[in-house]
């Protein structure tokens, strides 16, 4: 169907994505390319990564500044054991080239999210529901940013919430603006080691699936904001 969300080719059925040896294997790989190309050059320092524990599953919630803070995050992901991922995305995005749908293929869960779709929540709570077996990764906010503020989050990271039931594990990257932006081009240069990450606190699932949806999702973007001050090395 047109509309229907673009699942892992290797992990994908009728219940939903899946993690399969080969899903796990690729996504080593992939983690070990995204730390050696894209973490150690351009990482300066994480903060709060001690807190992550791979037997954990977590939902991610990060802020958004370019399509490569993904990929940086699942090298950080793989240096720490939290994997294999899943990552909600734009289809029309990571479709938009043979490299992004090359990438993307064995991580992303994408969505059509330029077309209306009586499906959406549904194809959310699908996408929530796989946190039994992959960490979640939501860029809640819908969009790329400036890298400096969090802006108004989507009603989406309710529904995947709600259906996940994981902890959640803010995450804001700082500086990512000097690597790369949603309208500038790639810095190779300028913003070799600029990025700091920053891990905040995880929020158990008791402390926030009893919140109404416009709250949770005032709360998540809090969250995501505070980690650049609160998280400790």
């Amino acid at each position: 169907m047109e509309n229907a969300a673009t699942l892992p080719k290797v992990a994908a059925d009728v219940g939903g994505p899946r993690v399969t040896r080969g899903l796990t294997f690729v996504q080593f790989l992939l983690g070990l390319g995204a730390h050696l190309f894209l973490a150690l050059p351009y990482v300066r320092r994480t903060y709060g990564a001690a807190r992550l524990r791979p037997e954990e599953r977590y939902l991610f919630v990060c802020n958004h500044v370019s399509l490569l803070d993904t990929i940086m995050l699942g090298g950080l992901c793989w240096r720490t054991g939290c994997y294999p991922i899943l990552v909600l995305g734009d289809k029309n995005v990571w479709h938009a080239s043979w490299i992004k749908k090359m990438l993307s293929r064995p991580i992303g869960f994408l969505l059509n999210r330029g077309k209306l779709n009586p499906n959406r929540i549904e194809e959310l709570q699908t996408f929530g529901r796989a946190g039994r077996e992959f960490h979640l990764v939501v860029f809640p906010e819908g969009t790329r940013g400036d890298g400096v503020k969090v802006a108004a989050c989507q009603p989406g990271v309710y529904f995947i919430a709600q259906e996940a039931r994981l902890p959640l594990m803010p995450v804001f990257f700082e500086n990512m603006q000097f690597v790369s932006t949603k309208a500038g081009r790639f810095h190779p240069f300028g913003g070799l080691r600029k990025v700091e990450v920053h891990f905040g606190e995880p929020i158990p699932p008791e402390d926030y699936l009893m919140m109404p949806r416009e709250e949770l999702v005032e709360f998540v973007r809090q969250k995501i904001a505070a980690a650049k001050n609160g998280a400790c090395a």
